[in-house]
């Protein structure tokens, strides 16, 4: 499985949202991502972020933390109830880091000072694509373990039922060996009694 990565002539170059209700530092991030072969979308709000986020579906979010009517605190939340795998990045005003860590306790990846270090965004966002990518292969991994312990153990459990088939019908067959009831009992972790009574039975 492959790291999602901007491509500037790829058929599904990576979404990254923008978000920020200063017209100028939207426009200046859009430009600066889509030279970096992202495709950008944008919304001036954090109700217009979610509405993007249905229609888009964008894997990555930059987001503005002091807005109208909804801050990037507030933002977070519903963004990773509509896609827990967006990669998100808050961008905070020098004097309110406190309220950008409260950011990454709701799971934002990073945050970034106002004004933005462009070379500092580009790596925090490969790093947030990259563990996105990480974690989606991660809980993949899990998800495709737990089948496969599933399959294995049903498969275990109907061979261990056809061999007890098995040896009870020769236990049946043959003459009477209470050593033998025993040792199937002990294997099936049953009492013996009900070994010998289902040994009985098949002997009519």
């Amino acid at each position: 499985m492959s790291e999602p990565q901007p491509s500037q002539s790829g058929p599904s170059p990576t979404t990254v949202l923008v978000v920020d209700d200063e017209d100028g530092i939207r426009h200046a991030l859009d430009r600066f991502l889509t030279r970096l072969g992202y495709r950008v979308v944008q919304a001036a709000s954090g109700p217009a972020a979610l509405v993007v986020m249905e229609r888009e579906q964008p894997i990555a979010l930059l987001s503005d933390i002091r807005m109208p009517n909804m801050t990037g605190v507030e933002l977070v939340p519903k963004v990773l109830a509509h896609d827990p795998d967006v990669a998100i990045i808050m961008l905070t005003a020098i004097d309110e880091p406190r309220t950008a860590i409260e950011c990454l306790k709701l799971g934002a990846y990073d945050y970034l000072i106002k004004p933005v270090d462009l070379d500092e965004l580009e790596l925090s966002l490969q790093g947030a694509l990259r563990a996105r990518q990480l974690e989606i292969e991660r809980r993949e991994l899990e998800q495709w373990l737990a089948r496969e312990v599933a399959v294995r153990t049903r498969e275990l459990e109907e061979k261990t039922a056809a061999v007890e088939e098995i040896a009870l019908t020769a236990l049946a067959a043959a003459p009477d060996r209470p050593d033998q009831v025993k040792r199937l009992a002990d294997e099936m972790g049953i009492p013996v009694a009900e070994v010998a009574a289902e040994v009985a039975k098949r002997r009519g």
